[in-house]
């Protein structure tokens, strides 16, 4: 075999990466990247708020809607951050002038990256660059209202941008144990999210033997997918095309590989020492494709490096077409309203329910008459005396008769020879009780 001289000439010509950071979220994701080195790309962040741009890292700082917000954010609203955003136009123009590829890092849900990102595509893409736009939505316990505001940004940011790349939250969750800290819960998502820009700088920018194109990235993984796939492996060892293989495959994204058999196109990058071999490359695609569909479009790009220590790595990207839906809510701005879903014109219409029978029935008059007036007695017969009216007899009801009680009459004592003492027909010696009885009182 006769070895060729590697020319510059054919390395690959610079891309032009930028990567711009939108909102608290893609801040904080952009000062991650800043500090693990982002592969000679460009690092950039954009904010309403100005205390989060004071405390990154990055190079270049653009505060985004002076007017409109003050620096205080947007408090998550989306309409407040579309106007930060036309407020800043220009000034975003001249950020992403020149740049051949950007990628787009933001949460949606909130109201700088929902409002602003769509906004920023548009910019870049009108300037001639390809716009990546990687963006996360929101846990489910955050809410309706931040789920339809998210959707909304997805279906804006798939009009303006050529690959959307989205990652749902709760699914990052299951990066780590249930149990763990909500700091390592963290941490394992923005690795995820970093590991994911890298490694597809890592394939634009992959050479010999088996490049992978643009063309065939945006193939893969464009269209405005509402889910994107998304594993990575390393490993090394005698067992290492294996173990990174598995490694890649146990990702919760890919939901242990089972969701690969949904994707209509798949990307499968390999990259090891130069002592990668022939017979790995051939058996990680012989278990690989075990998971794909037979009609999915397989792209396969294998890049060596000249660190001959360096680990066997295998990167699985995706999507498959499952919408983000969420209901509008009342009060929501009109701009964050979902569209009614269209229906085809073959579509069979609604069986219109038959009237009921109803029973004849004497029809109501609209104005009833009113009853007669009562005739009012004349004055004389209003003067006249009225006769009392004879009480009710009351229901009859046996007599009860009380008996007297029969006394014997009391001799006089002493007084018997004595004369009685008469007055007014009584004899005052008799006792009263004795006098009384059988009068009427």
């Amino acid at each position: 075999m006769i070895p060729y001289p590697r020319s510059e000439s054919s390395l690959p010509t610079a891309l032009g990466i930028r990567i711009i950071g939108l909102g608290n979220a893609g801040v904080h994701l952009a000062d991650r990247l800043a500090m693990a080195g982002a592969a000679g790309a460009d690092v950039m962040v954009m904010n309403t708020d100005a205390q989060s741009l004071a405390s990154s890292v990055a190079p270049l700082k653009i505060i985004l809607g002076p007017k409109v917000t003050r620096g205080l954010g947007t408090g998550g609203d989306p309409e407040v951050g579309f106007e930060a955003a036309r407020e800043s136009r220009e000034e975003i123009r001249r950020a992403v002038e020149g740049a051949g590829l950007v990628f787009l890092c933001a949460g949606l849900g909130g109201g700088t990256g929902s409002g602003i990102a769509p906004v920023v595509a548009e910019i870049a893409r009108e300037s001639g660059a390809t716009v990546f736009c990687l963006v996360t939505s929101p846990f489910a316990f955050e809410g309706r209202r931040r789920a339809a505001q998210s959707a909304e940004a997805l279906t804006d940011l798939a009009r303006h941008a050529d690959a959307l790349i989205h990652f749902e939250n709760d699914r990052m969750a299951e990066l780590t144990a249930p149990r763990s800290g909500i700091e390592e819960t963290f941490a394992a998502s923005d690795t995820t999210l970093i590991n994911c820009i890298i490694s597809l700088i890592a394939i634009l920018r992959g050479g010999a033997p088996m490049p992978v194109g643009l063309a065939d990235l945006l193939a893969a993984i464009g269209g405005g997918s509402a889910r994107t796939l998304f594993g990575r492996g390393e490993a090394t060892g005698e067992n290492r095309a294996h173990e990174a293989l598995e490694r890649a495959l146990k990702s919760p994204l890919l939901d242990r590989g089972r969701l690969l058999d949904e994707s209509h196109a798949v990307i499968a990058h390999l990259s090891g020492p130069p002592s990668l071999s022939f017979a790995e490359v051939a058996a990680i695609m012989r278990e690989l494709t075990k998971h794909i569909a037979d009609n999915a479009a397989l792209f396969l790009g294998v890049t060596t490096t000249p660190d001959p220590s360096a680990s066997v790595s295998v990167t699985i990207l995706g999507n498959y077409a499952a919408g983000l839906e969420a209901p509008a809510l009342p009060g929501t701005p009109a701009r964050l309203r979902a569209e009614p879903p269209n229906r085809s014109a073959t579509a069979s219409p609604e069986p219109v329910p038959e009237p009921v029978a109803i029973p004849d029935a004497e029809p109501k008059p609209l104005f009833p008459e009113s009853p007669a007036p009562e005739e009012k007695p004349s004055v004389a017969a209003r003067q006249a005396p009225r006769e009392p009216k004879p009480a009710a007899k009351p229901a009859s009801q046996p007599k009860v008769k009380q008996e007297t009680l029969q006394f014997e009459s009391v001799a006089r004592g002493r007084f018997e020879k004595s004369e009685p003492t008469i007055v007014e027909g009584e004899d005052l010696d008799v006792p009263s009780f004795l006098r009384m009885r059988g009068k009427t009182p």
